[in-house]
């Protein structure tokens, strides 16, 4: 291939992938933290972290409300969540109030919208590494080719942390005989 048509196909497969990247991020809308967390979310979780960590024991002096404390406490934390303190200058120096788990819900809409990606662009990859190989313009299809494994590779990167160790493996395994597959055939023209 002359320069000119690396430069091409270089071109065609960035323009692709970026095409249907942006394309899908147009319809399919990604969850935002703020449509699941309250807007005060924010300042609670720093007041949080601004304070100094201390045993329960501590928060408070009374021995009846910090038992039902500390088991609301280590709930929260057993449910992936945070737990929201608020002063009582009556009783306690601090009550527990809820238990704020709008992060772990954020975490699974996230989680859930990646694997949805997953399977609507690795489909795309896989059709357009396919489509270029039946396209007879040498230029047009290795771009294609090139810019649908660029989409492989973008849709399992996005959805790699959330599967299972042993689904990581039968993916890239999968993604791996079909691209050796696809290779052996262009290679053998």
């Amino acid at each position: 291939m002359k320069a000119k048509e690396i430069a091409m196909v270089i071109s065609v497969a960035v323009l692709f992938a970026l095409f249907i990247g942006l394309l899908i991020d147009a319809v399919y809308e990604t969850p935002h933290h703020e449509d699941i967390c309250p807007q005060n979310y924010r300042n609670l979780a720093r007041t949080i972290y601004e304070k100094p960590i201390m045993p329960i024991t501590q928060i408070t002096p009374c021995a009846t409300i910090q038992q039902e404390q500390s088991e609301n406490v280590t709930n929260c934390f057993e449910e992936e969540g945070y737990p929201i303190f608020e002063d009582n200058l009556t009783t306690c120096t601090a009550e527990f109030k809820y238990c704020e788990t709008c992060d772990r819900d954020f975490k699974k809409a996230n989680n859930a919208y990646n694997r949805n990606l997953f399977f609507i662009i690795a489909p795309i990859g896989l059709i357009a590494v396919i489509l270029g190989l039946l396209l007879s313009f040498e230029v047009i299809g290795s771009g294609a080719m090139f810019g649908g494994i660029a989409l492989i590779i973008y849709a399992t990167a996005r959805y790699f942390i959330g599967m299972g160790k042993v689904m990581r493996v039968i993916v890239i395994f999968i993604e791996l005989v079909i691209l050796i597959a696809i290779s052996i055939k262009k290679l053998k023209k």
